[in-house]
């Protein structure tokens, strides 16, 4: 009986995803692009925050104790940069991904030892697990300057980040369920609207909207939908097409949040990229191999760039066209996102028109 759960846990962390190079570098390229729009973090700000507010849960922050000094956190936020650049560029791209997230897990557990949390940790671990999908094999300076033949993508570290997407989100709407979010006589959605168009704050997109309307069947339509995806998402791990949409629900959720309630999961839809590219290139090799040859044949042109755009984020300098509204990122990921939702004949047409295109 243990070893037949053994075996299914082993196939389902095996054989669930199986992405190829092109696609983990594409994802690791714009997923740096994302954070970059977005913003990198900057820790320096930590010295600046009055000691009364430094109240450290139980992790690193409580053991090491209070760190002010401003030139440690300026370098903090320099090795941050440096590590991203990195992997960005895919130099010693495992490396690299494993001391960005950890960076980053150590600054915010000082960050949010004052008070501030934000809803930020699937970003942040991302790159540590997919460091071990082998990310840097394409589309990376390691691509071409060092033997990567050996090596082979992998696509357990998927199947493991889509249990925590999944268990993320369960413990998102397992206190929904245990609260008041069933009760048929009023709407939470509806407060948590009410609630941000009365905040004070710049309103945006389609709150003010939804709040003229005033009718609980359809507030209530939202309480359940929301219920529905969050508790019922991790049932979709197991089974690659199915959860591809279920990526797709969750984009558009987000994208739901950010026009109703202003709030955008900017960084947190950035994980998402890698079964995003899945379902773009899963079957177009020929797609993946004529990229990655264009790519090694420019080489001098993509590493020149590389250099010049690792430069401007070193010294965080952003020109202008580059200083784009971070919901851009939001946006673009949930309109690549709804073509997953699509039944499958039209998925099918696609494919076959893109292999057609690449031909």
């Amino acid at each position: 009986m243990i070893s037949s759960i053994n075996e299914k846990i082993n196939n389902w962390l095996i054989n669930t995803w199986a992405p190829n190079f092109f696609q983990l570098g594409l994802s690791r390229i714009l997923f740096c692009l994302g954070y970059l729009v977005y913003g990198l973090p900057e820790f320096k700000e930590i010295a600046n925050i009055p000691l009364v507010f430094f109240d450290p849960p139980l992790g690193l922050s409580l053991f090491l104790g209070l760190i002010t000094s401003y030139d440690f956190w300026w370098a903090f936020d320099l090795l941050v940069r440096i590590f991203f650049v990195c992997l960005l560029v895919g130099f010693r791209t495992k490396l690299a991904s494993i001391m960005f997230s950890l960076l980053l897990l150590f600054g915010y557990s000082y960050l949010y030892s004052y008070g501030k949390i934000d809803h930020n940790i699937f970003a942040v671990i991302f790159p540590l697990f997919m460091a071990f999908t082998n990310w840097g094999g394409a589309l990376s300076i390691d691509s071409l300057s060092f033997n990567t033949t050996e090596l082979k993508p992998k696509g357990w570290p998927l199947s493991f980040f889509s249990f925590l997407l999944g268990w993320g989100y369960f413990t998102a709407g397992w206190p929904k369920l245990m609260g008041d979010w069933l009760d048929p006589s009023y709407s939470i959605t509806a407060g948590y609207i009410l609630r941000k168009f009365h905040s004070g704050q710049e309103l945006l997109y389609l709150n003010e909207l939804f709040v003229q309307i005033n009718n609980l069947f359809i507030y209530k339509v939202l309480d359940y939908s929301t219920l529905i995806f969050e508790l019922g998402f991790i049932l979709t791990i197991f089974w690659s097409a199915l959860f591809l949409r279920s990526i797709g629900i969750a984009a558009m959720f987000h994208l739901g949040v950010l026009l109703t309630l202003n709030i955008a999961f900017t960084t947190h839809v950035l994980v998402f990229l890698p079964y995003i590219m899945y379902f773009y290139f899963s079957n177009s090799s020929e797609v993946s191999e004529k990229y990655q040859q264009i790519f090694s044949k420019n080489k001098n042109v993509f590493i020149t760039v590389f250099l010049i755009f690792s430069g401007f984020i070193l010294i965080d300098y952003y020109p202008l066209p580059f200083q784009i509204h971070s919901h851009i990122v939001l946006f673009i990921i949930c309109t690549l996102s709804m073509l997953m939702l699509l039944p499958k004949p039209i998925h099918l047409y696609f494919i076959k028109t893109k292999i057609k295109s690449s031909e």
